[in-house]
């Protein structure tokens, strides 16, 4: 299946998941065409038949737990898009010593369910991406799961 993946990153762990997650699927059959949502466009969304997005949580705007400005930007660009029905997913990662781990996993998922996306696969959301070993394990496990979902 073809799958476009948007990510927005901060100090480089998102980037590092988003990739993570693209090598998995492609080992398992999948074309995953990874973006950074400072250049990903509304047509390359509409095109793409399964759609995931990513962005780690942090405080904005005096407001914990929102996604990077990039990807509220990203969102924003996208905001006349229409889905479908299309099948999605969301990742984040976080800190879970916050009070909104991971917040900014249900700002990307309200996102898809606004435009009429299918989040056809649990979010994944990941606590302290370089901190803590079990982090990279767990992108790992949750990518060959949804592989195996999305066959």
């Amino acid at each position: 299946m073809n799958i476009l993946l948007v990510y927005a990153t901060n100090s480089g762990s998102t980037a590092a998941a988003a990739q993570l997650i693209a090598d998995v699927l492609t080992a398992k059959g999948h074309i995953v065409s990874v973006k950074d949502a400072k250049i990903a466009t509304p047509e390359e969304v509409t095109a793409a038949p399964f759609f995931i997005l990513g962005s780690p949580s942090w405080d904005h705007d005096g407001l914990e737990g929102q996604p990077l400005p990039e990807m509220e930007e990203f969102i924003t660009r996208c905001k006349d898009v229409q889905l479908n029905g299309k099948p999605c997913t969301v990742f984040g990662l976080g800190d879970s010593s916050y009070t909104y781990f991971c917040g900014a996993v249900t700002y990307l998922e309200a996102f898809i369910k606004r435009t009429g996306g299918t989040l056809t696969f649990p979010s994944l959301k990941v606590d302290g991406f370089y901190m803590k070993p079990e982090a990279g394990e767990n992108v790992t496990k949750w990518a060959n799961e949804l592989a195996e979902k999305i066959k």
